[in-house]
This record gives structure tokens, sequence and C-alpha cells, in this order.
């Protein structure tokens, strides 16, 4: 259940129905109730596609199956690589604590 507000266009300054979210239109002149918050919301989706296109290990539509095979093997990898790196350095982390505690 969405609760309805009234808000005033910046457009063609009309009280219309708001309900919250950002793709809302003012039901007057038919423009976007908050610009920029839909503005920036359309930039961060932009962002994330370019982003994840540009790995590595994105899969297109012009890679062979063997690599598409190759790359989707190395996913796994990767991230099991990813998550021993973060638990040697607290291992270390901890090891350099205890002997700081220790030798006090």
């Amino acid at each position: 259940m969405s609760i309805k507000q009234e808000i005033k266009c910046p457009h063609c300054h009309e009280w219309t129905l708001w309900r919250g979210h950002i793709d809302d239109r003012c039901l007057y002149c038919g423009e976007f109730l908050e610009i920029e918050n839909f503005t920036k919301s359309v930039e961060t989706k932009i962002v994330k596609e370019v982003k994840k296109e540009n790995d590595f290990l994105f899969i297109r539509p012009t890679d062979s199956e063997f690599v598409k095979k190759l790359k989707t093997n190395l996913r796994p990898i990767r991230t099991a690589i990813y998550y021993m790196q973060i638990g040697f350095v607290v291992f270390i982390s901890a090891l350099l604590w205890l002997i700081g505690i220790v030798s006090a």
C-alpha cells in the first residue's frame, strides 16, 4: 500500500499526486516530479552496466564457446582467491595483535 501525497510540480507549479517514487510524473504536464533523483538513478544504472561490461570475465556475445566456458569456470576461482586474500589479512592482523599482547 503506497501513501499518496500532493506535491507542487517544479515545471508547471500545479499541485499533483505523488506516491514517493522516483519515476512519478505530473498529472498536468507529464514531467518528472523529482528530476534530480531520477537522473541520479539512471546514471547509477549506466555506471553499473559499464563497470560490469568492463570486467575481464564478462561474457560477450562475440565470445566463442570455449571462452564462455572458461570465463564461467574462472568466476568461482576469482571469488575464492578474493576471500582467501581477506582471510590472509585477517590472519596476519590477528597474529600481529597476539604478538603485541604477549610481548607486553
